[in-house]
Protein backbone atom coordinates (compact mmCIF):
# COMPACT_ATOMS: atom_id res chain seq x y z
CA UNK A 1 0.00 0.00 0.00
CA UNK A 2 1.48 3.67 -0.94
CA UNK A 3 1.47 5.60 2.10
CA UNK A 4 0.76 9.32 0.82
CA UNK A 5 2.54 12.25 1.81
CA UNK A 6 -0.04 14.21 4.57
CA UNK A 7 -0.27 10.22 6.17
CA UNK A 8 3.53 9.91 6.70
CA UNK A 9 3.80 13.70 7.70
CA UNK A 10 0.88 13.08 10.57
CA UNK A 11 3.15 9.97 11.89
CA UNK A 12 6.18 12.24 12.10
CA UNK A 13 4.41 14.90 13.56
CA UNK A 14 2.86 12.34 16.28
CA UNK A 15 6.13 11.31 17.37
CA UNK A 16 8.26 14.62 17.07
CA UNK A 17 10.33 13.51 14.33
CA UNK A 18 11.88 16.03 11.67
CA UNK A 19 10.85 16.37 8.13
CA UNK A 20 10.41 18.60 5.21
CA UNK A 21 7.72 19.24 2.78
CA UNK A 22 8.99 20.11 -0.70
CA UNK A 23 6.72 21.76 -2.66
CA UNK A 24 7.09 22.73 -7.00
CA UNK A 25 6.68 26.77 -6.95
CA UNK A 26 7.65 27.22 -10.72
CA UNK A 27 9.44 25.70 -13.78
CA UNK A 28 11.18 26.56 -16.81
CA UNK A 29 11.87 25.13 -20.02
CA UNK A 30 11.88 20.71 -20.00
CA UNK A 31 11.29 19.23 -16.10
CA UNK A 32 9.58 16.40 -15.39
CA UNK A 33 6.83 17.52 -13.47
CA UNK A 34 5.13 21.28 -13.14
CA UNK A 35 3.61 20.35 -9.97
CA UNK A 36 4.11 18.14 -6.57
CA UNK A 37 5.03 17.43 -3.71
CA UNK A 38 7.47 15.12 -1.73
CA UNK A 39 8.67 14.74 2.28
CA UNK A 40 11.68 14.37 3.53
CA UNK A 41 12.62 13.04 7.05
CA UNK A 42 15.35 13.20 9.21
CA UNK A 43 17.37 10.22 7.85
CA UNK A 44 16.93 11.39 4.29
CA UNK A 45 13.72 8.86 3.08
CA UNK A 46 11.64 10.31 0.96
CA UNK A 47 7.81 9.68 0.31
CA UNK A 48 5.82 11.28 -3.17
CA UNK A 49 7.66 12.71 -5.80
CA UNK A 50 8.60 15.87 -7.40
CA UNK A 51 9.74 14.32 -10.84
CA UNK A 52 12.72 12.10 -10.02
CA UNK A 53 16.31 11.13 -9.54
CA UNK A 54 17.97 14.32 -10.64
CA UNK A 55 15.87 16.40 -8.85
CA UNK A 56 14.81 15.07 -6.08
CA UNK A 57 18.23 14.38 -5.18
CA UNK A 58 19.25 17.87 -4.99
CA UNK A 59 15.79 18.85 -3.01
CA UNK A 60 16.98 15.58 -0.75
CA UNK A 61 20.24 17.58 0.29
CA UNK A 62 18.67 20.77 0.01
CA UNK A 63 16.04 19.81 2.40
CA UNK A 64 18.57 17.89 5.09
CA UNK A 65 20.73 21.00 5.24
CA UNK A 66 17.34 22.93 6.09
CA UNK A 67 15.87 20.68 8.84
CA UNK A 68 19.70 21.04 10.05
CA UNK A 69 19.52 24.59 10.82
CA UNK A 70 15.55 25.15 11.37
CA UNK A 71 14.87 27.52 8.15
CA UNK A 72 12.23 27.16 5.39
CA UNK A 73 14.00 28.48 2.27
CA UNK A 74 13.51 28.61 -1.57
CA UNK A 75 15.88 26.64 -3.58
CA UNK A 76 16.61 26.53 -7.17
CA UNK A 77 17.31 22.63 -8.88
CA UNK A 78 18.09 21.52 -12.05
CA UNK A 79 16.67 19.25 -14.09
CA UNK A 80 19.20 18.17 -17.20
CA UNK A 81 17.08 20.88 -19.54
CA UNK A 82 15.45 23.20 -17.82
CA UNK A 83 15.31 24.22 -13.75
CA UNK A 84 12.29 24.05 -11.11
CA UNK A 85 11.67 26.01 -8.05
CA UNK A 86 10.84 24.42 -4.40
CA UNK A 87 9.91 26.04 -1.46
CA UNK A 88 10.96 23.45 1.50
CA UNK A 89 8.94 23.85 4.77
CA UNK A 90 10.76 22.45 7.61
CA UNK A 91 7.96 21.11 10.08
CA UNK A 92 10.58 19.64 12.35
CA UNK A 93 14.12 20.68 13.28
CA UNK A 94 15.96 17.53 14.46
CA UNK A 95 15.63 17.55 18.14
CA UNK A 96 15.79 14.23 20.39
CA UNK A 97 15.98 12.79 23.87
CA UNK A 98 17.08 9.66 24.67
CA UNK A 99 15.27 8.58 28.25
CA UNK A 100 16.87 5.53 30.05
CA UNK A 101 14.67 4.57 33.05
CA UNK A 102 10.66 5.10 32.24
CA UNK A 103 9.62 4.96 36.00
CA UNK A 104 7.99 7.74 37.39
CA UNK A 105 10.38 11.30 36.84
CA UNK A 106 11.41 9.42 33.06
CA UNK A 107 7.85 8.96 32.55
CA UNK A 108 7.25 12.95 33.40
CA UNK A 109 10.57 13.89 31.40
CA UNK A 110 9.53 12.48 28.23
CA UNK A 111 6.19 13.86 28.09
CA UNK A 112 7.65 17.46 28.82
CA UNK A 113 9.89 17.42 26.10
CA UNK A 114 7.94 15.72 24.07
CA UNK A 115 5.18 18.45 24.47
CA UNK A 116 8.01 21.22 23.82
CA UNK A 117 8.82 19.24 20.15
CA UNK A 118 11.51 16.73 21.33
CA UNK A 119 11.46 13.37 19.41
CA UNK A 120 11.53 11.23 22.10
CA UNK A 121 13.44 7.79 22.70
CA UNK A 122 12.50 5.44 25.79
CA UNK A 123 14.79 2.40 27.10
CA UNK A 124 13.74 0.39 30.28
CA UNK A 125 14.21 -3.42 31.21
CA UNK A 126 10.76 -3.95 31.83
CA UNK A 127 7.72 -3.97 29.24
CA UNK A 128 5.92 -0.38 28.78
CA UNK A 129 3.98 1.25 26.17
CA UNK A 130 4.69 4.96 24.93
CA UNK A 131 2.60 5.79 22.18
CA UNK A 132 3.94 9.08 21.23
CA UNK A 133 7.66 7.43 21.39
CA UNK A 134 9.43 7.40 18.23
CA UNK A 135 11.24 4.28 19.60
CA UNK A 136 10.91 2.28 22.64
CA UNK A 137 13.04 -0.26 23.20
CA UNK A 138 13.01 -2.91 26.31
CA UNK A 139 14.72 -6.15 27.06
CA UNK A 140 15.82 -8.24 29.80
CA UNK A 141 18.77 -7.01 31.04
CA UNK A 142 20.31 -3.53 30.38
CA UNK A 143 23.37 -4.72 28.05
CA UNK A 144 21.08 -6.05 25.39
CA UNK A 145 18.81 -3.00 25.68
CA UNK A 146 21.50 -0.05 25.51
CA UNK A 147 23.84 -2.17 22.92
CA UNK A 148 24.61 -0.02 20.08
CA UNK A 149 23.27 3.58 21.37
CA UNK A 150 25.00 6.53 19.96
CA UNK A 151 23.82 9.50 20.89
CA UNK A 152 24.27 12.50 18.29
CA UNK A 153 24.79 16.40 18.24
CA UNK A 154 21.42 16.71 18.07
CA UNK A 155 20.51 14.71 20.93
CA UNK A 156 20.13 14.71 24.67
CA UNK A 157 20.37 11.96 27.30
CA UNK A 158 18.50 11.94 30.72
CA UNK A 159 19.30 8.80 32.85
CA UNK A 160 16.73 8.54 35.86
CA UNK A 161 17.78 5.16 37.27
CA UNK A 162 19.95 4.26 40.22
CA UNK A 163 22.81 2.36 38.59
CA UNK A 164 23.76 5.44 36.32
CA UNK A 165 27.30 5.18 36.56
CA UNK A 166 27.31 1.76 35.16
CA UNK A 167 25.05 2.01 32.71
CA UNK A 168 26.75 5.21 30.98
CA UNK A 169 30.06 3.05 29.69
CA UNK A 170 27.19 0.77 27.38
CA UNK A 171 26.33 4.21 25.58
CA UNK A 172 28.04 6.28 23.38
CA UNK A 173 27.40 10.09 24.75
CA UNK A 174 30.54 11.91 23.29
CA UNK A 175 28.15 13.67 20.66
CA UNK A 176 25.64 14.55 23.13
CA UNK A 177 24.48 18.19 23.42
CA UNK A 178 23.37 17.33 26.77
CA UNK A 179 23.45 14.30 29.54
CA UNK A 180 21.94 14.44 32.67
CA UNK A 181 21.88 12.08 35.68
CA UNK A 182 18.69 11.60 38.58
CA UNK A 183 20.45 12.41 41.56
CA UNK A 184 20.62 13.98 44.86
CA UNK A 185 23.67 15.87 45.57
CA UNK A 186 25.29 14.03 48.38
CA UNK A 187 25.21 11.33 45.35
CA UNK A 188 26.07 12.46 42.61
CA UNK A 189 29.76 11.89 41.13
CA UNK A 190 30.91 14.92 39.29
CA UNK A 191 31.64 14.18 35.81
CA UNK A 192 32.84 16.32 32.42
CA UNK A 193 30.29 17.45 30.76
CA UNK A 194 27.77 15.88 33.02
CA UNK A 195 24.35 17.16 34.73
CA UNK A 196 24.25 15.54 38.18
CA UNK A 197 22.02 16.18 39.89
CA UNK A 198 20.66 17.25 36.48
CA UNK A 199 17.77 19.94 36.44
CA UNK A 200 17.72 24.03 37.31
CA UNK A 201 17.45 25.08 41.26
CA UNK A 202 13.52 25.58 41.36
CA UNK A 203 12.61 24.02 44.86
CA UNK A 204 11.48 20.84 42.21
CA UNK A 205 10.00 18.00 44.61
CA UNK A 206 7.38 16.25 42.65
CA UNK A 207 7.99 14.20 39.84
CA UNK A 208 6.37 16.67 37.63
CA UNK A 209 8.35 19.85 38.78
CA UNK A 210 11.93 17.24 38.61
CA UNK A 211 10.87 16.93 34.84
CA UNK A 212 10.17 20.72 34.80
CA UNK A 213 13.57 21.80 35.57
CA UNK A 214 15.25 19.24 33.87
CA UNK A 215 13.66 19.89 30.27
CA UNK A 216 14.23 23.60 30.86
CA UNK A 217 18.03 22.42 31.41
CA UNK A 218 18.40 20.71 28.51
CA UNK A 219 16.56 23.70 26.71
CA UNK A 220 18.83 25.85 27.63
CA UNK A 221 21.80 23.51 26.66
CA UNK A 222 20.12 22.89 22.95
CA UNK A 223 19.92 26.76 22.62
CA UNK A 224 23.26 27.78 24.14
CA UNK A 225 21.40 30.37 26.12
CA UNK A 226 22.16 31.38 29.57
CA UNK A 227 19.23 30.21 31.40
CA UNK A 228 18.92 33.37 33.06
CA UNK A 229 15.10 35.45 33.86
CA UNK A 230 14.48 37.64 31.10
CA UNK A 231 14.16 40.59 33.42
CA UNK A 232 17.63 40.01 34.49
CA UNK A 233 18.92 39.86 30.58
CA UNK A 234 16.82 42.96 30.19
CA UNK A 235 19.40 44.47 32.76
CA UNK A 236 22.28 43.14 31.79
CA UNK A 237 21.99 45.85 28.41
CA UNK A 238 24.92 47.84 28.19
CA UNK A 239 25.71 50.40 25.17
CA UNK A 240 28.59 51.27 24.25
CA UNK A 241 29.27 54.63 22.56
CA UNK A 242 32.15 53.98 20.07
CA UNK A 243 33.07 51.10 17.88
CA UNK A 244 36.71 51.47 17.09
CA UNK A 245 39.54 49.19 18.12
CA UNK A 246 39.65 50.10 21.80
CA UNK A 247 35.49 49.59 21.87
CA UNK A 248 36.15 46.36 19.93
CA UNK A 249 38.01 44.89 22.39
CA UNK A 250 35.19 45.97 24.96
CA UNK A 251 32.40 45.06 23.25
CA UNK A 252 34.17 41.72 22.27
CA UNK A 253 35.05 41.47 26.32
CA UNK A 254 31.14 42.39 27.59
CA UNK A 255 29.72 39.93 25.49
CA UNK A 256 31.73 36.69 26.12
CA UNK A 257 30.77 37.27 29.75
CA UNK A 258 27.55 37.65 29.23
CA UNK A 259 26.07 40.89 28.78
CA UNK A 260 24.28 42.15 25.63
CA UNK A 261 25.79 44.81 23.97
CA UNK A 262 24.62 47.36 20.98
CA UNK A 263 27.36 49.57 19.97
CA UNK A 264 26.77 52.77 18.22
CA UNK A 265 28.92 54.79 15.52
CA UNK A 266 28.75 58.05 13.52
CA UNK A 267 27.76 57.59 9.76
CA UNK A 268 31.13 58.00 7.98
CA UNK A 269 33.64 55.80 10.84
CA UNK A 270 37.12 57.16 10.75
CA UNK A 271 39.30 54.88 12.48
CA UNK A 272 42.43 53.37 11.12
CA UNK A 273 42.20 49.78 12.58
CA UNK A 274 39.57 48.87 10.74
CA UNK A 275 40.48 44.65 10.61
CA UNK A 276 39.72 45.04 14.38
CA UNK A 277 36.94 47.30 14.38
CA UNK A 278 33.35 46.59 15.03
CA UNK A 279 32.51 50.13 13.06
CA UNK A 280 33.95 48.24 9.77
CA UNK A 281 29.93 46.98 9.73
CA UNK A 282 29.02 50.35 9.08
CA UNK A 283 30.71 50.23 5.42
CA UNK A 284 30.06 46.61 4.64
CA UNK A 285 26.90 46.06 6.49
CA UNK A 286 28.85 42.84 8.63
CA UNK A 287 32.20 42.67 10.10
CA UNK A 288 33.78 39.55 12.46
CA UNK A 289 36.68 40.26 14.43
CA UNK A 290 38.02 37.82 17.33
CA UNK A 291 35.74 35.08 16.11
CA UNK A 292 32.85 37.12 17.35
CA UNK A 293 30.45 38.80 14.30
CA UNK A 294 28.99 42.42 14.26
CA UNK A 295 25.86 43.36 12.08
CA UNK A 296 24.48 46.71 11.11
CA UNK A 297 21.33 47.54 12.05
CA UNK A 298 18.19 50.53 11.34
CA UNK A 299 16.52 50.65 14.52
CA UNK A 300 17.32 50.15 18.11
CA UNK A 301 15.11 47.37 18.28
CA UNK A 302 16.32 45.22 16.19
CA UNK A 303 19.20 44.61 18.40
CA UNK A 304 17.52 42.09 20.73
CA UNK A 305 17.07 39.80 17.52
CA UNK A 306 20.82 40.61 16.94
CA UNK A 307 21.68 39.65 20.54
CA UNK A 308 19.81 36.08 20.21
CA UNK A 309 22.41 35.23 17.75
CA UNK A 310 24.69 35.55 19.95
CA UNK A 311 26.17 38.49 17.50
CA UNK A 312 26.86 42.43 18.36
CA UNK A 313 24.16 45.16 16.37
CA UNK A 314 26.12 48.41 15.61
CA UNK A 315 23.78 51.47 14.96
CA UNK A 316 24.30 54.56 13.23
CA UNK A 317 23.44 57.03 16.09
CA UNK A 318 26.21 59.42 16.89
CA UNK A 319 24.21 61.54 19.17
CA UNK A 320 23.09 58.08 21.11
CA UNK A 321 19.41 58.53 21.01
CA UNK A 322 19.07 55.18 21.57
CA UNK A 323 20.45 55.28 24.97
CA UNK A 324 17.19 57.07 25.97
CA UNK A 325 14.82 54.43 24.42
CA UNK A 326 16.44 51.34 25.50
CA UNK A 327 17.33 52.20 29.01
CA UNK A 328 20.85 50.33 29.38
CA UNK A 329 21.72 49.37 32.60
CA UNK A 330 25.28 50.59 31.82
CA UNK A 331 26.59 53.05 29.35
CA UNK A 332 30.33 53.40 28.05
CA UNK A 333 31.60 56.17 26.07
CA UNK A 334 34.53 54.34 23.69
CA UNK A 335 35.00 57.50 21.47
CA UNK A 336 38.29 58.31 22.38
CA UNK A 337 37.50 61.36 21.53
CA UNK A 338 40.06 63.08 24.13
CA UNK A 339 36.80 65.34 25.38
CA UNK A 340 33.49 64.64 26.52
CA UNK A 341 31.46 64.75 23.46
CA UNK A 342 27.82 64.53 25.50
CA UNK A 343 28.15 61.85 27.66
CA UNK A 344 26.36 62.11 31.00
CA UNK A 345 25.96 60.60 34.16
CA UNK A 346 22.29 60.48 34.49
CA UNK A 347 22.20 58.72 31.11
CA UNK A 348 22.91 54.84 33.01
CA UNK A 349 22.80 53.44 36.37
CA UNK A 350 26.41 52.98 35.60
CA UNK A 351 28.43 55.45 33.07
CA UNK A 352 32.12 54.59 32.36
CA UNK A 353 34.28 56.72 30.04
CA UNK A 354 37.41 55.48 28.21
CA UNK A 355 40.48 57.86 28.61
CA UNK A 356 41.45 61.68 29.19
CA UNK A 357 38.19 64.15 28.82
CA UNK A 358 35.94 62.81 31.63
CA UNK A 359 35.95 63.42 35.45
CA UNK A 360 35.21 60.42 37.74
CA UNK A 361 32.22 61.15 40.35
CA UNK A 362 31.30 64.60 38.15
CA UNK A 363 30.04 63.83 34.57
CA UNK A 364 30.68 59.59 34.76
CA UNK A 365 30.49 57.13 37.08
CA UNK A 366 34.30 55.58 35.86
CA UNK A 367 36.99 56.45 33.78
CA UNK A 368 39.23 53.73 33.05
CA UNK A 369 42.99 54.63 32.31
CA UNK A 370 43.94 54.09 28.84
CA UNK A 371 47.69 55.60 28.47
CA UNK A 372 50.32 52.96 27.98
CA UNK A 373 52.24 51.99 30.92
CA UNK A 374 51.68 50.46 34.77
CA UNK A 375 47.89 51.50 35.15
CA UNK A 376 46.85 51.23 31.76
CA UNK A 377 42.83 49.89 32.09
CA UNK A 378 43.07 50.98 35.87
CA UNK A 379 39.32 51.87 37.33
CA UNK A 380 38.99 55.14 38.28
CA UNK A 381 36.42 56.48 40.67
CA UNK A 382 37.18 59.89 41.55
CA UNK A 383 38.74 62.37 38.97
CA UNK A 384 40.65 61.80 35.92
CA UNK A 385 42.42 59.77 33.70
CA UNK A 386 45.92 60.91 32.30
CA UNK A 387 45.67 64.13 30.14
CA UNK A 388 46.69 63.45 26.32
CA UNK A 389 50.35 64.47 25.21
CA UNK A 390 49.23 64.07 21.67
CA UNK A 391 52.11 61.86 21.14
CA UNK A 392 51.27 58.13 20.72
CA UNK A 393 53.38 55.58 22.98
CA UNK A 394 56.30 53.97 22.39
CA UNK A 395 56.39 50.84 20.40
CA UNK A 396 59.20 49.12 19.02
CA UNK A 397 60.95 52.45 20.26
CA UNK A 398 59.00 54.53 17.83
CA UNK A 399 56.11 57.44 18.87
CA UNK A 400 54.55 59.73 16.98
CA UNK A 401 56.85 57.71 13.88
CA UNK A 402 54.23 55.19 13.96
CA UNK A 403 51.19 57.07 12.99
CA UNK A 404 50.89 58.96 9.35
CA UNK A 405 49.16 62.08 8.79
CA UNK A 406 47.95 63.65 5.80
CA UNK A 407 50.00 65.88 4.49
CA UNK A 408 47.19 67.71 2.47
CA UNK A 409 43.52 67.81 2.48
CA UNK A 410 41.53 65.47 -0.24
CA UNK A 411 39.97 62.27 -0.58
CA UNK A 412 41.72 59.47 0.99
CA UNK A 413 43.04 56.20 -0.99
CA UNK A 414 45.17 53.67 0.40
CA UNK A 415 47.35 51.86 -1.89
CA UNK A 416 48.53 49.72 1.04
CA UNK A 417 46.89 46.88 3.31
CA UNK A 418 47.11 45.81 6.75
CA UNK A 419 49.87 43.14 6.86
CA UNK A 420 51.74 44.94 3.80
CA UNK A 421 55.29 45.22 5.18
CA UNK A 422 56.88 48.63 4.19
CA UNK A 423 59.90 50.26 3.96
CA UNK A 424 60.72 54.08 5.60
CA UNK A 425 60.05 56.20 2.11
CA UNK A 426 57.31 53.45 0.92
CA UNK A 427 54.22 55.30 -0.44
CA UNK A 428 51.15 53.50 1.61
CA UNK A 429 48.29 55.95 0.69
CA UNK A 430 46.84 59.12 -1.31
CA UNK A 431 45.55 62.27 -0.97
CA UNK A 432 43.66 63.09 -3.61
CA UNK A 433 46.98 62.96 -5.91
CA UNK A 434 49.39 63.63 -3.58
CA UNK A 435 51.73 60.39 -2.01
CA UNK A 436 51.48 60.11 1.68
CA UNK A 437 54.34 57.88 3.02
CA UNK A 438 55.84 56.43 6.27
CA UNK A 439 58.94 57.61 7.59
CA UNK A 440 60.05 54.47 9.48
CA UNK A 441 60.10 50.85 8.32
CA UNK A 442 57.41 48.21 9.81
CA UNK A 443 54.19 46.47 9.05
CA UNK A 444 51.05 48.26 7.75
CA UNK A 445 48.56 47.99 10.82
CA UNK A 446 45.88 50.77 10.19
CA UNK A 447 44.72 52.40 7.41
CA UNK A 448 41.52 54.33 6.75
CA UNK A 449 38.40 53.91 4.70
CA UNK A 450 38.94 54.64 0.85
CA UNK A 451 37.09 57.21 -0.22
CA UNK A 452 36.90 59.35 2.64
CA UNK A 453 37.21 63.34 2.79
CA UNK A 454 40.17 64.12 5.28
CA UNK A 455 41.71 67.13 6.33
CA UNK A 456 45.41 68.32 6.46
CA UNK A 457 47.14 66.71 9.58
CA UNK A 458 44.62 64.17 10.04
CA UNK A 459 45.78 60.46 11.00
CA UNK A 460 45.24 58.20 8.19
CA UNK A 461 47.52 55.02 8.52
CA UNK A 462 49.46 53.61 11.37
CA UNK A 463 52.93 51.49 10.82
CA UNK A 464 54.14 49.16 13.30
CA UNK A 465 57.93 48.60 13.62
CA UNK A 466 58.29 45.45 14.87
CA UNK A 467 57.22 44.17 11.74
CA UNK A 468 56.79 40.74 10.54
CA UNK A 469 55.38 38.82 13.14
CA UNK A 470 53.00 41.05 14.81
CA UNK A 471 49.38 39.69 14.84
CA UNK A 472 47.51 42.56 13.37
CA UNK A 473 44.60 40.74 13.22
CA UNK A 474 43.42 40.15 16.67
CA UNK A 475 42.83 43.33 19.39
CA UNK A 476 45.80 44.92 20.91
CA UNK A 477 47.29 44.23 24.25
CA UNK A 478 46.90 47.70 24.82
CA UNK A 479 43.13 47.59 23.49
CA UNK A 480 42.55 44.38 26.06
CA UNK A 481 43.81 45.31 28.95
CA UNK A 482 41.33 48.60 29.02
CA UNK A 483 38.77 45.99 28.29
CA UNK A 484 39.77 44.23 31.42
CA UNK A 485 39.24 46.82 33.27
CA UNK A 486 35.49 48.15 32.13
CA UNK A 487 34.86 44.48 32.87
CA UNK A 488 35.77 44.34 36.08
CA UNK A 489 33.85 47.68 36.53
CA UNK A 490 30.50 46.35 35.00
CA UNK A 491 30.96 43.17 36.75
CA UNK A 492 32.04 45.04 40.20
CA UNK A 493 28.53 46.65 39.83
CA UNK A 494 26.44 43.56 38.85
CA UNK A 495 27.71 42.00 42.20
CA UNK A 496 26.87 45.19 45.12
CA UNK A 497 23.82 46.87 43.05
CA UNK A 498 21.75 44.90 40.82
Amino acid sequence: MTVSVFEAARELERCNLPFAIVTIVSTSSIVPRRSGRMLVDGQGDIVGTIGGHRVEEQARSAALDAMEKGEGRLVEVDSGKGRMTLMIDVVNRIRKVHVIGFGHVGRCVAEMLHSVGYAVYVYDIRPLECTYAAQVRTGENWKDVLSGLEVDGCGALVVTVHDANSLLPLVDFSKAFYVGILSSRSRAVPGKGVFAPMGLDIGAQTPQEVALSVAAEIMRAYSRTSGRSLAERRRRLVVVRGAGDLATATIIRLTRAGYDVLALEIDRPTQVRRNVSFAEAVYEGQCTVDGMKACLIHSPDECFQIFDRHEVPVLVDAKGEAIAHLSPTVVVDAIIAKRNTGTRRDMAPLVIALGPGFCAGDDVDIVIETKRGHALGRIITSGQAEANTGIPGIVGGFGRERVVHSSTSGVFRGVKTFGDIVRAGDTVAYVDDVPQKTVIDGMVRGMLHDGLVVQEGFKIADIDPRGDGVDYTSPSDKARAIAGGVLEAVDSFFTSYM
